[in-house]
């Protein structure tokens, strides 16, 4: 039950991947939900453009996998288009390994609960969870964004997964800018929470079981 939360993958998993093999059991089956797309599409554009095999974004996962020793053959691209509910949950069950990839995290919301009803299945997932970026944030409860960028152009919070029961917050992407780090360090104060920056050579380990927490690499504190 553990919960690995990135800003890049490339550069957080070389932090962690001898802890993960650690995890993981031979010919272990992974799961990637790549539905965090920019805009609305379609199965079709899913598998032949957004995700398509042998493309950039599609290599870029599937070679960290890679890393951990995982064959591509016992990954599966799911697609909340043409995959059916019934079919979403058993890949789900039989998944040593969930992937969360980044990307627009209210469309990735919207896919798991409203679209697909999957939020219960993700929710209390017992296996590892792999997310990057948008995929990391939407596990908490409740997670906000500090800053403008391409889907939100004001500091708030939103509705996540709820996979993690808000532990602590956390903030990916980060940077040494000034007002952005007090912007994180206010966020503490105001919630009585810890408050972590993941750059982009960063990364959490988070047991959800033993509530443990473990980070790797470029993370910044705030309590």
């Amino acid at each position: 039950m553990y919960s690995i939360l990135f800003s890049r993958i490339e550069m957080g998993m070389d932090l962690v991947k001898e802890e993960i093999k650690k995890m993981l059991p031979e010919n272990a089956r992974v799961a990637i939900f790549p539905w965090a797309f920019p805009v609305e599409l379609n199965a079709e554009k899913l598998e032949t453009e957004f995700f398509k095999k042998g493309e950039r974004r599609y290599n870029r996962y599937i070679n960290e996998l890679k890393k951990l020793g995982i064959d591509e053959d016992s990954i599966i691209i799911c697609n909340c288009y043409s995959d059916s509910k019934e079919k979403l949950k058993k890949v789900i069950k039989e998944s040593d390994l969930l992937l969360l990839p980044g990307g627009n995290p209210e469309m990735f919301f919207q896919k798991v609960v409203h679209d697909t009803d999957l939020l219960y299945d993700i929710k209390y997932y017992n296996g590892i969870i792999i997310g990057e970026s948008a995929g990391a944030e939407l596990q908490l409860k409740r997670y906000f964004i500090t800053a403008k960028n391409n889907y939100y152009k004001y500091f708030a919070f939103y509705d996540g997964f709820g996979i993690l029961d808000d532990p602590f917050y956390f903030d990916v992407h980060s940077s040494n800018n000034k007002i952005y780090l007090n912007k994180l360090e206010k966020v503490a104060q105001q919630t009585k929470k810890t408050v972590y920056a993941i750059y982009e050579d960063g990364a959490i380990i988070y047991n959800r079981k033993t509530k443990e927490t473990k980070v790797y690499g470029n993370v910044k504190k705030f309590d």
